[in-house]
């Protein structure tokens, strides 16, 4: 397996792992690329793209695009489109963060792409230009597409199979783009997931069920458990998870009940439950925690 990693000069800690699958036989694919972020660093200035289509999938963190002069924010599970000859830049790229890209070079006059017939490739061609440069929302299968992408990369020798593997996915990418392009949820729906996590975190203790939540801001579970992990950065129970340990935290520091009693308000299934939450999670028991916080006179 070739594969091309680059790391900014003068910068150890961040890289952007480089395939292009037009050396496979992937027609319309420049390249597929994957970066990961273990510093902050100062990202690349405005380009353009001539011929191909930009799209940019957020897998961690959270990250700035500007195109034309606006400023775009993407969330986890988020894609950016940029169109050819658009000016556009990811302004600032932060520790933590993850990224996959896709670059589709649009074929000239009745050229075909990826396999696909020159009456597929011009309906496919077509559906892909009339999407406009914008934030939209997919699910973790568009993730988990450009995983197998590069789990394929390292596991399949170069040849035939490999480019149909290849294909396959690609495809699958692109028509996802298509299908989303216009999941974009109201600004109204967004207050509404925010006011949600507030009550969460609010009520750590109370059994919250995710299907009363997700009807709550009248959206289905599966569209709910999306937008909320964009706009809160986890899944609603994962968040409840945090939203009690912070409150156990609290208690541990400035109050003197007993963590049995604290694993109870909070609506923990045992001590048991709450100790190995909180030592998986702060690397601590709840005792040395107590002792490293507790206040004069709650020691």
């Amino acid at each position: 397996m070739k594969k091309n990693i680059q790391i900014p000069q003068g910068d150890t800690g961040n890289e952007r792992i480089i395939f292009v699958p037009e050396r496979d036989g992937l027609t319309g694919v420049a390249n597929i690329s994957f970066g990961r972020y273990r510093t902050n660093w100062q990202a690349h200035p405005a380009h353009v793209h001539e011929g191909c289509l930009e799209l940019c999938l957020c897998a961690r963190g959270a990250l700035v695009y500007e195109c034309n002069g606006e400023q775009h924010t993407i969330l986890p599970n988020n894609v950016f489109i940029v169109q050819p000859g658009v000016s556009h830049h990811l302004t600032t790229a932060h520790k933590g963060m993850r990224i996959y890209w896709l670059a589709f070079r649009y074929p000239k006059s009745r050229g075909t792409v990826l396999g696909l017939s020159t009456a597929e490739t011009a309906s496919l061609v077509r559906q892909l230009k009339a999407v406009e440069s914008h934030v939209f929302a997919v699910g973790d299968e568009m993730r988990e597409l450009f995983r197998r992408i590069f789990r394929a990369y390292d596991t399949i020798p170069k040849g035939a199979f490999r480019t149909l593997v290849l294909r396959t996915l690609v495809l699958q990418i692109l028509l996802f783009t298509i299908e989303y392009t216009d999941n974009r949820p109201s600004l109204k729906t967004l207050a509404k997931i925010s006011r949600i996590a507030e009550l969460i975190a609010k009520r750590p203790s109370h059994r919250f069920a995710i299907a009363e939540l997700a009807a709550h801001a009248q959206l289905s579970v599966s569209r709910f458990t999306s937008l909320f992990r964009q706009v809160v950065g986890l899944p609603p129970y994962a968040y409840l998870s945090k939203c009690r340990l912070d409150a156990a935290r609290k208690r541990l520091a400035e109050t003197d009940a007993r963590v049995c009693d604290i694993a109870h308000d909070l609506g923990y299934a045992s001590l048991q439950h709450l100790a190995s939450q909180f030592r998986k999670t702060y690397g601590i028991t709840t005792t040395e925690w107590r002792k490293q916080h507790a206040l004069d006179g709650h020691a």
